[in-house]
């Protein structure tokens, strides 16, 4: 039996009867089954095709994630390779020669103090190992009691069960159990609906200042690290002052506690730089990657750690937390081809130029999807600072 000899009907049946799917009541699904238009059958460059044979440009990019385009040549040829080549390293201490490249290759772009990574499959699971190593480092500098996690509201980390308690939102956490202890969450950065009423620039970051105050209620000596998104993604894509993550970084460093960077969304060049902490100059203690290390053709993230945070967690101990196929020799090759693609054809670049034009095309047109903020906001491109003024939407 071929794909092409099933028909839509069926494909909605068999999904009804043999999936748990996520994000949608399950009492609809259990009723009647996918609508056939949200079964996908095939995928290229930015076009998806569903089951009933309809085309659709691929707007949102899959989760955020496809950015070499749907079923992409070169990074299918690379999978295949190297499956060919060895499609498991194997559960080996110093992982396989896929996984050693791919973290030299990486080393090349991630910022500097940012050299060794730890690999998994997801930017959820990036989040319980970083949470895990902050936790681990602390404990090995002898002070086991620092192991709160302190995110943001409007936060999304992911969904598994540490990353589900520094995302924000009643619908991620409802039904799930009672809430796991040790973890805490500050008001959110945001100027244009500021949580403490207060308007940009004439404020004293009031947002970056209730970090400060968490750490202190808490006790700095239960407090592990703080986890955030460089620039808010789930939430609507809020980027903050030019000020809030240096004075993140000094309050992290007042008050020993480390600084996580979830760059899962912000990575890899969609921003027009690498890594969006780049444009503050702040350089977190470890940094979490994901959606575009193989533009979403195979599961794959990463925790950057910073030589600080290693050789703090340098004893005679095992560090204890691994996964059968971290790190997986496919999926490396293609993240090192992607690498490859990145700099040959200067996509990071190019996310700059064509963000910088959008956005000032969007601003001179007054398009009613750009936001009508009420303050002079920062926009980041990689070549300046371009403060617009949008008030008079």
């Amino acid at each position: 039996m071929t794909n092409d000899s099933i028909s839509p009907e069926t494909w909605v049946t068999w999904a009804k009867e043999h999936l748990l799917p996520s994000g949608q009541p399950l009492a609809m699904f259990a009723k009647n089954g996918p609508a056939a238009s949200g079964i996908t059958e095939e995928a290229h460059g930015i076009m998806m095709k569903d089951i009933l044979g309809d085309e659709y440009i691929s707007g949102a990019s899959s989760a955020v994630n496809v950015n070499l385009g749907y079923s992409n040549p070169e990074l299918a040829q690379a999978a295949y390779d190297q499956l060919l080549k060895m499609g498991n390293g194997g559960f080996t201490p110093g992982g396989s020669t896929a996984s050693i490249e791919y973290a030299y290759r990486l080393a090349q772009v991630t910022p500097d103090g940012l050299k060794r990574f730890m690999f998994v499959h997801s930017g959820s699971e990036g989040n319980d190992s970083a949470y895990k190593i902050a936790r681990y480092y602390w404990s090995i500098q002898r002070k086991p009691s620092k192991h709160k996690i302190i995110s943001r509201k409007l936060a999304y980390h992911g969904l598994t069960i540490g990353a589900t308690y520094t995302t924000d939102g009643d619908a991620f956490h409802a039904n799930f159990g009672p809430k796991l202890p040790g973890y805490v969450q500050i008001p959110e950065v945001h100027c244009y609906h500021c949580p403490f009423g207060k308007t940009y620039p004439g404020c004293n970051l009031e947002c970056a200042e209730a970090l400060a105050d968490a750490i202190k209620k808490e006790g700095p000596d239960t407090v592990a690290a703080f986890v955030a998104e460089p620039i808010y993604g789930v939430a609507g894509t809020i980027i903050p002052p030019k000020e809030y993550f240096p004075r993140i970084r000094q309050i992290c460093d007042e008050y020993e506690v480390l600084l996580i960077d979830d760059e899962v969304m912000c990575g890899f060049g969609r921003t027009g730089k690498y890594f969006a902490c780049e444009y503050w100059g702040v350089l977190p203690d470890m940094m979490i990657m994901s959606k575009g290390m193989t533009g979403a053709q195979l599961p794959l993230a990463g925790v950057a750690i910073s030589n600080r945070v290693f050789d703090g967690m340098v004893s005679p101990a095992g560090f204890s937390h691994f996964h059968s196929t971290g790190g997986h020799p496919v999926c490396c090759a293609v993240g090192t081809k992607i690498l490859e693609i990145i700099a040959r054809d200067k996509l990071v670049d190019n996310s700059a130029t064509l963000g910088e034009y959008l956005l000032i095309k969007e601003v001179e047109h007054g398009h009613p999807v750009v936001a009508a903020y009420l303050c002079m906001y920062s926009y980041i491109t990689s070549h300046r600072l371009i403060e617009i003024d949008v008030r008079g939407f």
